[in-house]
Parts: structure tokens; C-alpha cells; sequence
């Protein structure tokens, strides 16, 4: 069994390997719950900076990447890149984030300087001095992220909810007042319908998350009255095969060049042709090498691959353009197959667990019914609940969402059937009381649940 002592050195060795992967990054709790108002494509690229960076040593260099590796991260047109990057980090500069707790209040720029190179077609980066505390040496109080969770996320909320999604993932949930979400966002002054939240950041990010990251949430709304001011999420695993992106097209197409030309060059060679040329380019002069080489033209056919698949427009421009937009076609085509298969599923799931919640609600109102006294022993225990030291919140709610008289039976049966907090409350206790009764329900649809995936504790 390890000390005590071993494991903080086991810790240090985890996060230097975690410093040194071009991929991962340790991100401070106070940094994921900051305040800001950023874009997805600022988001992606202090993130590729702080992923840059040795996070496991004392000093902070001014960190270098090129356009290039800009592009292959956030996106973008290769013809406006440098004027679209400029842009964008002109305004990243400018913008600051804002973090508050018990010991401190943070109020800083991401960048302090931001340099690009003209001619050598590079920015230099150079971090505000203060979140250099939360970027180095940490300690605690952090999360792992992978940032190739991100690469494919077009919203700046879908990266922020992936965010918490990997900070909360151990506790498989996470909870937001309405009001401190939208200001975590930036969107105090938006959105002021809370439909219009829930349908242009919650759900679309929901929707991303599921279509292009290992994790997703589902989330369930507590209101007061009739308005919503509470959400509980739900954190989920993707399963693999539902997520398609840039990296398996790839890959595909590597493996397809390799298997063509496997007898003239070895498989280093073709990866160094796709860290220059486009696939296109590659593949038509592939073909061409190949054909020239049956006539019995070619003498050395390594070295005339190098050359040809060097050689730019060897077949029309429009061709290539014509052939780009058909397999764009295809893969969207896909992409949205794989999404309608994912929308249907969730669908049959949504409406087996609101079924599922209906039986529950019928057999406690029965029970209520045939129960003439029972309706005051759960109006008591609420009492109790809200008037003791450990008082809970769902209690108090659901004390305050309350309306009528506390000895009426059908006061009592009106507030169960308006739903909110304490229509929650009332059934937790009555399934406790009567768990023989309830049990029956969950055997009944225990079966249809494993058939779509769905845990006993996510139907619960």
C-alpha cells in the first residue's frame, strides 16, 4: 500500500506528464467558474496557449504558435486566417474575466501582450501577470481537460458546460442558479425569457456536447411558482461511435494513401505528405505515379512520389473544388444521420422516464385519496424539515411553493398536481413510505430502460 508521503509525489509526477502532452491542460476551478464574455474561437485559442506551457514549472515564457497550428485548432478559411486571427485576438485582448471567493477578487485581462510576427507568420503570447498564479504550479483545485474535446464545439457555452462537465464529472452532477449561469456567460443583459436561454445556449450546447464530446448532460429544471430559478445537471458518458470528426476522416485518409503506395515508401513518409499537402493533392498524385509507373516510365518510384505529390493543381482546380463539396456533402449527410439517431433514442428515453414519472404520480395520488390523514403526516414532515438546524433547500422551496390551507386534503392534492418543487418533495417522501407499492413501477420499467441504455439511477 502506498504512504501518505508517496501519493503528493505520485501527484507531481502525474501533472509534469500532463505538462508535457500537447494536448492535455490543468485548469484552475476558479478560471472553469470565472466570469467572461468571450467567443468560442477566443476560448479555443487561450486554451491551445495554456496547453503550450510547462504548467509544472515556476516560470512563464512568452509562448509562440504559428498560423498553422491556429488553423488546424480553431478553424477557418485558409484564405482570410490572418486578417480573421488578428481580429479575433485583438478583441481577446481587450476583454478581462472576473472571479470572486471567501479569500479573494479577481479582475484581470487573459493576455497582457499579444504579438504577430508578419513575415514569419507567428503570434507571441505573454499571459496577464495576474492568472499566472492559476495557470502554474497547481496544486489542487483543478481540472484535467483534453482540449481535442473542444476542436469540433462551435459555441463558447458548449465548451463552458464541457468544462463543468469535467469538473463535477466524479459527482455525475452539478447545479446553477438561472441568474448566476447567464452572469458566468457574460449574459446578464441577454436573454431575458428564459425559453430563450434554455433554447439558444443551454440545449444547443447540449446538442454539441453530444454530437462531438466524451461528455454530455441532461438537466432538470426547480422552479418557485411558475418561474424557473434553479438548474440540476446530469453528466453522462458519449459512447464513441456517436461522435465523428475531423481527426477519424483523417486518419481514414492516411491509412487509404498508405495502403496504395505501402510498396515504394514507408508510412513516416505519407504523415510528412499530410503535414503539407492537402489529401486531394495527395491522393491525385498518387494515382498519376502509379499509372505512370504501369507504362514502365518511372525508374525510381520513391522519389518520383515525393515529386508529384509535391506538385500542386495537377488536376483542375474546379475538380478538386467539385470533389471537396460532394464529400462535404457526404460527411454532413452523415453527421446528420448520426444526430437523427441520437435525437430519436434520447426521444424514446425522455418519454419512458416521463412515463415512468406519470405511474409515479398516479400511485401517489391514489394513495393520498385512499389515505384520508396521510396528506398531514407529509405537510408535518415538511415542517420539520424546514423548521430544523439542517434545514434543506428542495424543503424550503417547496414550503414556499406552497399555496392554500394546510389542513385541506384537496389544497393539498391541487399543489401535488401543479408540479415545482414541492410536488418533488411530496413524492420522495410518499415512495419512501410506501417503497412495496413504488418498487412494483420500477421492476415494471427496469427492462425497457436496460434496452435504451438507461441506468436504474438515471430512471430514478
Amino acid at each position: 500500500m502506498e504512504s501518505i508521503q508517496q501519493l503528493p509525489e505520485k501527484r507531481e509526477m502525474a501533472l509534469q506528464a500532463i505538462s508535457k502532452d500537447p494536448y492535455r491542460l490543468i485548469k484552475t476551478n476558479p478560471i472553469i467558474n470565472a466570469k467572461f464574455d468571450i467567443t468560442a474561437v477566443q476560448m479555443k485559442v487561450f486554451l491551445k496557449v495554456v496547453a503550450s506551457i510547462d504548467q509544472s514549472g515556476d516560470e512563464m515564457p512568452e509562448i509562440s504558435i504559428s498560423i498553422k497550428e491556429f488553423q488546424e485548432f480553431v478553424g477557418g478559411k485558409a484564405k482570410n486566417i490572418h486578417s480573421y486571427l488578428q481580429d479575433e485576438l485583438t478583441k481577446l485582448r481587450k476583454k478581462d474575466l472576473y472571479y470572486e471567493d471567501d479569500r479573494i477578487r479577481l479582475e484581470a485581462s487573459f493576455f497582457s501582450s499579444i504579438i504577430y510576427h508578419k513575415k514569419e507568420g507567428y503570434f507571441t503570447f505573454e499571459f496577464s501577470k495576474n492568472i499566472k498564479p492559476f495557470l502554474l504550479q497547481i496544486k489542487d483545485n483543478f481540472t484535467v481537460l483534453d482540449i481535442r474535446n473542444i476542436m469540433y464545439l462551435d459555441s463558447i457555452y458548449a465548451i463552458r458546460f464541457y468544462e463543468f462537465c469535467k469538473e463535477f464529472e466524479r459527482f455525475r452532477t452539478f447545479e446553477f442558479e438561472v441568474d448566476e449561469l447567464k452572469e458566468k456567460f457574460g449574459l446578464t443583459d441577454r436573454y431575458k425569457n428564459y425559453f430563450d436561454f434554455k433554447l439558444k445556449v443551454i440545449s444547443q450546447a447540449r446538442a454539441e456536447l453530444i454530437k462531438n464530446s466524451e461528455l454530455y448532460f441532461d438537466f432538470e429544471e426547480i422552479k418557485i411558482g411558475k418561474k424557473v430559478v434553479r438548474l440540476k445537471f446530469f453528466i453522462y458518458k458519449n459512447k464513441p461511435s456517436t461522435l465523428i470528426g475531423d481527426d477519424t476522416i483523417k486518419n481514414d485518409q492516411i491509412n487509404e494513401i498508405n495502403f496504395l503506395v505501402n510498396d515504394f515508401v514507408n508510412d513516416k513518409v505519407v504523415s510528412s505528405w499530410f503535414k503539407k499537402y492537402p489529401y486531394e493533392q495527395i491522393k491525385e498524385g498518387v494515382l498519376y505515379a502509379i499509372k505512370e509507373n504501369k507504362k514502365g516510365v518511372v525508374k525510381e518510384m520513391d522519389k518520383y512520389l515525393q515529386k508529384i505529390v509535391a506538385t500542386a493543381n495537377l488536376v483542375d482546380n474546379d475538380e478538386i473544388k467539385n470533389q471537396n463539396k460532394i464529400k462535404k456533402n457526404k460527411q454532413q449527410a452523415n453527421l446528420q444521420e448520426v444526430e437523427k439517431q441520437v435525437l430519436a433514442i434520447e426521444k424514446l428515453k425522455n418519454d419512458l422516464k416521463q412515463t415512468y414519472f406519470q405511474k409515479k404520480l398516479d400511485l401517489a395520488h391514489q394513495i393520498i385519496q385512499n389515505n384520508s390523514k396521510f396528506f398531514k403526516i407529509v405537510l408535518k414532515q415538511l415542517q420539520t424539515d424546514t423548521s430544523s438546524e439542517k434545514s434543506n433547500f428542495l424543503a424550503e422551496l417547496a414550503l414556499e411553493n406552497y399555496k392554500g390551507k394546510k389542513d385541506s386534503k384537496e389544497d393539498f392534492l391541487q399543489n401535488f398536481s401543479n408540479g415545482a418543487t414541492f410536488q418533488s418533495y411530496a413524492l420522495d417522501y410518499i415512495s419512501k413510505a410506501f417503497p412495496e407499492d413504488f418498487n412494483k413501477i420500477k421492476v415494471e420499467f427496469l427492462p425497457l430502460a436496460d434496452k435504451l441504455g438507461i441506468s436504474e439511477n438515471e430512471l430514478l
